[in-house]
């Protein structure tokens, strides 16, 4: 008795060209070479300084509070842990907190980049607003800014244009 054969069918490969249809880029064309990745030290450096002089500002200093949650998580103690922060450092919290919340996808593929949240955005507006008495904000550590070095170095000379702080109850050295 004979057994049953599978045949698949394998459908043909288009062939490979072989000449190069798109001509090199030119010289000034390419990419540049990346750019270093910044130290630690150097941030937290940036960031004590440009916190100087946001407190340097005439009139009370004004803080959001700013958390960055995942599926499933809570943020009660975050909140706490900053407002006892802020009322160490005598800054006035602007009610109420922003808290952003990765999603699933985001907690996968990263969610780096701080600008693509809803809430950082609305409290960098408010940075930004001369007319708003907010000047900085207050995070558990700059995980809830950014992972990225390079993200992170963007986000505080962002912040020192502004003359705005960013005070972590974790320092950068601590993560």
């Amino acid at each position: 008795m004979n057994a049953p054969t599978l045949t698949t069918h394998v459908p043909e490969v288009a062939p490979v060209p072989t000449g190069r249809t798109l001509r090199p880029r030119a010289d000034a064309q390419r990419p540049k070479q990346p750019l270093p990745v910044p130290a630690i030290a150097a941030l937290q450096t940036l960031r004590h300084t440009m916190n100087r002089a946001a407190l340097s500002a005439p009139g009370p200093p004004y803080v959001l509070l700013y958390a960055l949650t995942g599926p499933g998580q809570e943020t009660h103690d975050d909140l706490a842990a900053m407002r006892g922060y802020a009322a160490a450092k005598y800054l006035t919290v602007h009610e109420p907190p922003i808290v952003d919340a990765l999603d699933d996808t985001d907690v996968r593929t990263g969610g780096d980049d701080p600008l693509l949240r809803r809430g950082y955005t609305r409290a960098l507006q408010m940075l930004a607003d001369a007319a708003c008495p907010v000047r900085g904000v207050v995070a558990v550590s700059r995980t809830a800014i950014t992972i990225a070095d390079r993200l992170y170095q963007d986000q505080l000379t962002w912040y020192a244009a502004q003359q705005a702080g960013l005070w972590l109850i974790r320092s950068e050295t601590q993560i």
